[in-house]
C-alpha cells in the first residue's frame, strides 16, 4: 500500500493549464499548430517537385525548397511552441504577466506559421 503509493508516478498537471486564460491559448496555439502541420502533410505529400519557398514581386522565386524545408519551419515552430510553454510554466508563480506574454507569443508564432505554411502551398 504505502511502498506503492510511494513508488507510483504522480501525473502533475501544469499551472498554466489550471489557469482558464492561459490554458485556452495554449490549447489554441496547439491546435493552430497541429492543424497547420496536418494540413501542410496531407497537401504536400505527394509532391516530389522543387516547391517555390519564397519569392518576390521584383525578382521573383528567390528559395526552392523540398517538403523538408517545410517541415524544417514547422519543427522550428513546435520547438519555439515547447521553449516558451516551459518557460511560461517555470515563471508562472513569479511572473504571471510575463507568463501571459510567454502564451500569447506562442499564439502569435502559431498563426504566423500557418499563414506562411497557407502561401506556400497556395503558390504551389
Amino acid at each position: 500500500g504505502l511502498l506503492r503509493c510511494a513508488i507510483k508516478p504522480r501525473l502533475k498537471t501544469m499551472k498554466i493549464l489550471k489557469n482558464k486564460n492561459l490554458g485556452i491559448i495554449s490549447g489554441l496555439s496547439f491546435g493552430i499548430l497541429f492543424l497547420t502541420a496536418l494540413v501542410a502533410y496531407l497537401r504536400l505529400v505527394e509532391i516530389t517537385t522543387p516547391l517555390i519557398i519564397h519569392f518576390d514581386a521584383y525578382r521573383g522565386i528567390d528559395f526552392l525548397g523540398d517538403r523538408f524545408d517545410v517541415l524544417k519551419i514547422l519543427t522550428v515552430a513546435w520547438m519555439m511552441f515547447l521553449i516558451n510553454s516551459i518557460l511560461a510554466e517555470f515563471i508562472f508563480d513569479r511572473q504571471r504577466f510575463l507568463s501571459l506574454v510567454l502564451v500569447y507569443v506562442n499564439l502569435a508564432t502559431s498563426v504566423l506559421t500557418s499563414i506562411a505554411i497557407a502561401v506556400i502551398i497556395s503558390v504551389n
